[in-house]
């Protein structure tokens, strides 16, 4: 994985708050301002990302603002349903050099769909269970620099500094949930939830296994052990950004009954490149 030096942090602009993440290029706003200043903000907006080296602009708008953001946005890519307490998200995208970017499905993309398709919702829970040998806990900062190894040698880069141990303690340290599967008392897989209590929302994320160890429902276990937890804990959705050329957490999302909500194009930098990203999500 890439040395990643900067991470997401939270600008202000017309008092909105505005998430820059500069390793994908991307700013997202969650909040729209009133409609009289719609203009200037996204004068704003577009000279930011610029000042930045952002190419993408994400909106999450409700459904009654959707007729606010369509002047401006160039792309529709989808919805988490449920995101903002119970209230749908609808996902628009702005390229500031959108000729370049083909949207039509790549093979490799088209050959996750026809996996997936015939999975959605036929793996409860119950169903999921370890092999002989392997073990599942909570995270805890002892576990830090095996998480670290794996989630180096897992993705050659990645939209978050996960190869830094600094910035998993302080992820710990900020309420977000990690698993991790054991084999030979050495972390093989994990996985996390990072909640948005505001929203009453989470994200599964950071899951991630070791290539000798895949194939063995080690994800889907954990997966199925976080969602009762984040919801004990008021989450009322839950939402991943899945690889579109990558079968493995598209198949994981699938089995566990959510819902493909669109894709989301040159996204995160992930595995090396900036890559699409299928949306999924889950009413808990």
């Amino acid at each position: 994985m890439n040395l990643i030096k900067d991470h997401a942090f939270t600008l202000t602009l017309f008092g909105k708050a505005i998430l820059f993440e500069p390793v994908s290029q991307r700013l997202k706003v969650y909040d729209l301002p009133n409609r009289n200043l719609l203009d200037p903000f996204m004068k704003k907006l577009k000279k930011l990302a610029f000042e930045k080296g952002c190419d993408k602009l994400i909106f999450y708008v409700r459904r009654h603002e959707q007729p606010l953001i369509n002047p401006y946005a160039t792309r529709y890519e989808g919805k988490i349903a449920g995101f903002f307490t119970g209230e749908d998200a609808h996902i628009y995208a702005l390229f500031l050099h959108s000729g370049q970017y083909n949207t039509r499905l790549t093979q490799e993309e088209k050959n996750v769909f026809r996996l997936v398709k015939h999975k959605q919702g036929k793996g409860p829970s119950h169903c999921f269970k370890l092999p002989p040998g392997f073990f599942m806990r909570w995270a805890v900062p002892e576990d830090i620099n095996q998480m670290v190894t794996l989630y180096k040698t897992v993705f050659k880069s990645y939209p978050t500094p996960m190869n830094d141990p600094a910035f998993i303690r302080q992820m710990m340290d900020d309420g977000v949930y990690f698993l991790v599967v054991e084999h030979d008392r050495r972390i093989v897989s994990a996985c996390s939830a990072e909640l948005l209590p505001v929203f009453k929302a989470a994200e599964l994320s950071d899951c991630a296994t070791y290539r000798k160890h895949r194939k063995k429902q080690l994800l889907s276990y954990q997966v199925a052990h976080l969602l009762p937890r984040v919801k004990d804990l008021g989450i009322r959705t839950i939402f991943s950004y899945s690889r579109s050329v990558s079968s493995g957490m598209n198949l994981v999302n699938a089995k566990h009954g959510f819902h493909f909500g669109g894709r989301m194009l040159r996204n995160s930098n992930i595995c090396g490149r900036l890559e699409n990203m299928n949306i999924w999500y889950k009413n808990l």
